[in-house]
């Protein structure tokens, strides 16, 4: 009975093996991702919001330590409030914030943005809200004096939806100008450049037709174009007659604005008889020849065309 009791005891000792994992272990989540034997898991959470709309899905990408190369995770989701994702233990830069999600919208009109963090060894880190918005549309260009191309420096300039203005600015000393208004006027058939309302000429005006395009580029050329011939007189108060003959009671051809060029040709005792130009919506010029009461007119002086109490430079 002893040797039977001990040849069962040794046979069991036999079958107790202590086990040993040489293969890869995974955490059963899309990619598969291996660990090491002292298995932990980082969780992200990042809470969405949608300002307008909402993309069909989004991408997701996760980078450490500033190397935007290679994606540690890629994931592929609807638009939802929240979105959580799982990396492996000790993969994220844990003293600085060069870790970076890269969000991206599957949808042309949204932004791609980048969100940076600090890492942790494991465990779960919670990222701010972050917005999920349309691209901005942009407006540059370089304003111009159009009597000789000459740039022209702080001149104002605005991006508009009558009643609301968007964005403003002012041209550098180089000319060029820069805008971005919100993407959620993109469909809008009423966006409008304006430039030049501190100079003395009649304000720049020009339709951006953002249905195609993110970015528009647009010169402005202001004041009286080079084929306007002097002496060049400009209009001193709104309304003011261009009329057919410089009888009384003659028929009015336009209502012209403040700051309108024309070009004097002859004169009589109290009216003007000259040429202005109109800007049709193809970007052509066409000129008109009429008469203007002469106190609704003063001589154009370019020593400075700031209107008064601006002190910018003009002319570079």
């Amino acid at each position: 009975m002893a040797i039977i009791l001990l040849s069962i005891f040794a046979s069991g000792c036999s079958m107790f093996i202590i086990p040993r994992y040489t293969d890869v272990i995974y955490n059963d989540r899309q990619p598969l991702i291996s660990v090491t034997y002292d298995y932990g898991e980082i969780e992200i959470h990042l809470p969405l919001f949608y300002p307008r709309y909402r993309p069909e899905q989004i991408a997701f990408q996760v980078y450490a330590g500033g190397d935007t190369t290679f994606p540690l995770i890629s994931v592929m989701q609807g638009p939802l409030d929240e979105i959580v994702l799982f990396l492996p233990h000790g993969v994220l830069d844990v003293e600085d914030s060069t870790n970076l999600i890269k969000v991206m919208p599957q949808d042309y009109d949204f932004r791609t943005f980048y969100i940076p963090f600090k890492g942790l060894g494991a465990g779960r880190i919670d990222l701010p809200e972050k917005a999920v918005d349309f691209k901005p549309l942009l407006v540059q260009g370089v304003v111009t004096l159009a009597q000789n191309d000459s740039v022209l420096a702080g001149v104002d300039l605005s991006v508009q939806v009558f009643p609301a203005t968007l964005a403003t600015t002012k041209s550098d000393e180089n000319g060029i100008f820069e805008m971005g208004i919100p993407g959620e006027f993109m469909k809008s058939p009423n966006i409008e450049l304006v430039a030049g309302t501190n100079l003395i000429f009649k304000p720049f005006r020009q339709k951006l037709d953002y249905s195609n395009t993110k970015g528009i580029y647009q010169n402005v050329n202001i004041g009286p174009s080079k084929t306007l011939e002097e002496p060049i007189y400009l209009t001193n108060k709104k309304y003011v007659h261009f009329r057919e003959k410089p009888d009384v009671g003659s028929e009015t051809k336009f209502l012209l604005d403040k700051g309108e060029s024309v070009s004097v040709k002859r004169t009589t005792r109290g009216e003007y008889f000259g040429d202005i130009e109109v800007l049709l919506q193809n970007g052509k010029l066409v000129v008109f020849d009429g008469w203007i009461v002469k106190e609704d007119l003063s001589l154009m002086q370019l020593e400075n065309i700031f209107s008064k109490g601006n002190n910018n430079e003009s002319i570079e």
